[in-house]
């Protein structure tokens, strides 16, 4: 087989070799399975009643020491790690094509993965290994992974690049499994949720990928066309929030969607352009009884995970036990600033951003400052889990009215250690409000994208048919993994993360 140059830019020539000198001593280096009976953790976990019985475990090599005629080998499965003891005189008898077992060892290299049959025993130093007795290679790696040596909880010479971090993701898990650990932490989280959700008797519903009119937050889209309907322009949804709405408007009392959104907007250890987001509405609800039950949610997700309210982000404790603070977002200006929140006019708070480096470009509405204010200066002051409330009615097209202060919505946002993780309105539902928020929507906005871009009629039409009093949240999954496993940006929970391409090399 021809062996293409630019595919020996990515493999290692002597390895390949190897495989080509396997094959033709009759052993496959890439067999179609392998049973295995168990996993590294269990074997230590429960070495007292496994000791001396026969196993069948598999996992990628991370060492090979020598010792004349035995060896050891340390390889780590999706549990963690377990040394192998490999005797010559075990290992001849078992033969595998032309060649014996013991043999075979000889073609094994680091970052191979291998299968091993024999007995779990303890060695006179009291390591818990295992005696082979068989074993097979059953992926032969081609490139090799930099393990490092590794003494206790010190590592050296193992990767470090942050570019193999995110760009190498598969090389970085195996060589740093505690990072592999919060992507099955993720998983974990999302299962708690959907299970707080469920028993809560709500429907997990779908909404549309593609949409032909985007809306339900305020974002620059990405844009795609379809071939099927004469080249359609059509946008990557931005939320699901008026789907979900048209789920109400249809007779559905509770539902809930986790789902990708899309922003095509900026990178940094808080945003992504494709991220994770849930949102729930709930008929009859408002913004005070999704308030308790956010509270409900994250609290006892910390508390099944933890043991504990307590966690530690970053170094400092986080007490997510209920009830959390609940603070106006003028109060909030307020504590965090020389500003008065409520007496503040638009002049002030202007002055205010200029005075601290920032040149206001908007339209002087107070609300948008007030916004503005809060977003620059006091967010990143709140640690502990915050209900920043009642926001200016500029800035939240379709939320209620507030019932007692003018000028006000009903709508909060979750804060924690200095991130925004939740948004929440009693959402608006009078047809006709709605569509004259639209517009001032549309006057308002400097984006010329959403100023011109089309009104979303069929949604208003859909609540004219009449929607019951709601409440809605939307809450970032991916910044509260990034909480819940320490992890202090948000690639760092996301199997995949994207960066820009490697600049091609010249011809």
């Amino acid at each position: 087989m021809e062996i293409k140059e630019e595919l020996l830019k990515l493999i290692n020539e002597d390895r390949l070799k190897v495989v080509e000198k396997l094959r033709e001593l009759g052993i496959e280096p890439y067999p179609y399975s392998y049973e295995v009976t168990s996993f590294a953790k269990e074997i230590k976990e429960r070495f007292e009643e496994m000791e001396g019985k026969e196993v069948s475990i598999a996992g990628r090599v991370i060492s090979i020491r020598e010792h004349g005629k035995s060896k050891f080998m340390d390889i780590r499965d999706s549990s963690g790690d377990i040394q192998v003891y490999l005797k010559k005189d075990l290992l001849e008898p078992v033969k595998r094509g032309e060649i014996d077992c013991w043999k075979l060892t000889s073609y094994i290299t680091t970052t191979d993965i291998i299968g091993v049959k024999g007995e779990v025993f303890k060695t006179k130093r009291g390591e818990i290994s295992v005696r082979a007795k068989e074993i097979d290679i059953i992926a032969k790696a081609l490139t090799p992974i930099p393990f490092g040596k590794q003494k206790g909880e010190q590592c050296w010479y193992a990767v470090t690049d942050p570019e193999v971090k995110y760009r190498n993701r598969y090389i970085y898990w195996n060589v740093y499994p505690k990072e592999r650990e919060k992507i099955i932490q993720r998983e974990r989280i999302i299962s708690k949720i959907r299970e707080f959700m469920n028993k809560k008797g709500f429907i997990e519903v779908s909404t549309p990928t593609l949409e032909i009119l985007y809306g339900g937050a305020e974002a620059r889209p990405f844009e795609t066309k379809i071939w099927a309907l004469d080249w359609e322009k059509v946008y990557l949804r931005i939320s699901p929030e008026l789907y979900l709405k048209r789920y109400i408007v249809g007779g559905f009392q509770k539902v809930y969607t986790i789902c990708q959104n899309f922003r095509n907007e900026g990178i940094d250890k808080y945003h992504y352009p494709e991220f994770t987001m849930m949102e729930w509405y709930e008929a009859f609800t408002d913004y005070n009884y999704q308030m308790n039950q956010v509270e409900e949610l994250l609290s006892t997700i910390v508390k099944e995970l933890f043991g504990t309210y307590k966690i530690k982000y970053q170094d400092r404790e986080i007490d997510f036990a209920p009830p959390f603070e609940r603070m106006t977002i003028e109060d909030a200006i307020t504590k965090f600033t020389s500003l008065d929140g409520k007496s503040a006019t638009t002049e002030q708070l202007k002055k205010f951003l200029e005075e601290n480096g920032i040149v206001w470009e908007g339209k002087e509405i107070r609300g948008f400052l007030i916004s503005e204010v809060f977003d620059k200066f006091c967010q990143e002051k709140i640690w502990n889990p915050t209900f920043i409330i009642d926001h200016p009615k500029e800035i939240s097209p379709l939320t209620k009215d507030h019932r007692e202060k003018e000028g006000a919505v009903e709508r909060f946002e979750l804060i924690i250690a200095g991130m925004e993780i939740g948004n929440a309105y009693s959402e608006l539902n009078d047809p006709v409000e709605q569509f004259h928020r639209f517009q001032l929507q549309r006057e308002l906005y400097i984006d010329a994208e959403v100023k011109h871009h089309p009104m979303d009629l069929d949604f208003i039409y859909a609540l004219s048919c009449g929607m019951p009093p709601c409440g809605g949240v939307g809450l970032g999954i991916d910044r509260i993994i990034m909480i819940l496993t320490d992890s202090a940006s948000i690639r760092d929970v996301i199997g995949f993360p994207l960066l820009k391409p490697k600049i091609k090399e010249e011809k």
